[in-house]
């Protein structure tokens, strides 16, 4: 009995842990942005771009170093003699010195900025992939709904062939219709394990962990007008921040090669004791220049590299801005052309079931024949189909939207 009531234990236990989980939107967004390894790697090169920054910052910083050792000579007789000493270094100029802190800290921002990128594009297509979810489900709904409505069309068919008063051909078009969503419904089951397990990839989790989504209001939406939205995007896209900052590295490193033509200026301080009394310990300082008058052409050539490569990034700036204004544009024209197929979906389907509805009643009074309800049971599909395609897919595009303005 022990032995059962532990076998019972354990499945239940089983039972629980292999139960799918239901997340929200919201939910496989904080789970991807803490598992997802594209966010980890870029998360770490960000880390790796700060202790950069920081390491920068040691060339404003002195060189301690201490010296000890022991020596012998004929002249002293071999006398063992021993010293200690303690110098100290700072670098107070050398060209490009300061621009590199600068370069360090505008690398460590662009680097922050393409993290912020990545998980946006990561979530952008989390967002897709939900709602792509979330309307294959409904169409298996659909389908389903319309294999249940296909076999009772085809019990009342099969009765009504069984009194002489359709044809055979007729049972065999309904039989035919039943087999044609049946597959349909095979094919959407199918996609829908391929996106929960891409879903489940994008987690950053084994692609075979259950898994439930909520489904969502398909009619609300929250945009700002494509004026606002332009505004928010220059300010907050990750994209157009990181070319920007680019253009400004560049600056700055044509500004270090020009500041090859400067001298170089460092000092020193150095302390040595000799541990004997007819050596007195000695203390020094020390301020030292050098200056490079001529080194070929490699100054000028360095100059003229990094105009042309300021020249370059200048061109990423305005061909990203024109590439990001044309999507803004694209999908605020995409997001219109949703809504107008919702409305103009609902009608239909509320046409075509109304419709469905009439040729149902006059099939039974044989009014009309097989091929006519059949024809109005697919427009009622079609325009479901359409309808569900169109609502799923107006909040992906939302989705998209909200990546470009950074405010997923």
């Amino acid at each position: 009995m022990k032995m059962k009531a532990t076998f019972a234990v354990v499945a239940m236990c089983c039972g629980a842990f292999l139960c799918a989980e239901t997340l929200d939107l919201e939910d496989c967004i904080s789970i991807a942005r803490a598992q997802n390894p594209s966010v980890r790697q870029q998360n770490l090169s960000t880390g790796i771009a700060e202790s950069k920054q920081k390491q920068a910052y040691s060339t404003l910083m002195p060189n301690l170093s201490v010296t000890s050792g022991l020596s012998a000579s004929d002249q002293d007789n071999w006398a063992l003699g021993k010293s200690a000493g303690l110098q100290a270094g700072l670098t107070i100029y050398t060209p490009g010195m300061y621009s590199g802190i600068k370069a360090a800290k505008l690398s460590s921002e662009m680097s922050r900025a393409s993290a912020l990128s990545t998980e946006n594009e990561i979530v952008s297509q989390i967002s897709a992939l939900y709602y792509r979810i979330l309307s294959t489900k409904r169409m298996i709904a659909v389908y389903r709904g319309n294999i249940a409505v296909a076999e009772e069309n085809l019990k009342k068919t099969r009765a009504m062939y069984e009194m002489k008063v359709i044809t055979e051909s007729d049972v065999l078009k309904s039989e035919t219709q039943k087999g044609d969503f049946e597959a349909q419904l095979i094919s959407q089951e199918q996609a829908l394990k391929s996106h929960l397990r891409a879903m489940n990839i994008l987690l950053g989790r084994d692609p075979g962990v259950p898994l439930e989504l909520r489904d969502v209001d398909v009619n609300i939406v929250n945009i700002p007008d494509y004026t606002q939205a332009r505004e928010q995007m220059l300010e907050e896209n990750p994209e157009y921040r990181a070319v920007r900052m680019q253009e400004s590295l560049s600056r700055l490193s044509l500004q270090a090669s020009k500041e090859n033509y400067l001298p170089s200026v460092s000092g020193s301080y150095h302390y040595t004791n000799y541990f004997d009394s007819n050596l007195s310990p000695g203390n020094g300082v020390s301020l030292s220049a050098s200056w490079t008058l001529f080194n070929g052409l490699a100054r000028r050539q360095q100059v003229q590299q990094q105009k042309l490569r300021m020249d370059q990034s200048g061109i990423d700036v305005e061909n990203t801005l024109r590439l990001l204004e044309q999507e803004l544009q694209d999908l605020y024209t995409e997001f219109e052309t949703y809504s107008s197929l919702i409305g103009i979906n609902q009608r239909r389907l509320q046409s075509a079931s109304r419709d469905l509805e009439i040729v149902n009643q006059q099939y039974q009074l044989g009014k009309v024949t097989m091929l006519e309800q059949m024809q109005a049971q697919l427009a009622v599909l079609s325009a479901e189909s359409s309808l569900v395609e169109a609502q799923y897919s107006r909040k992906r595009v939302e989705a998209e939207i909200l990546k470009l303005i950074n405010k997923l």
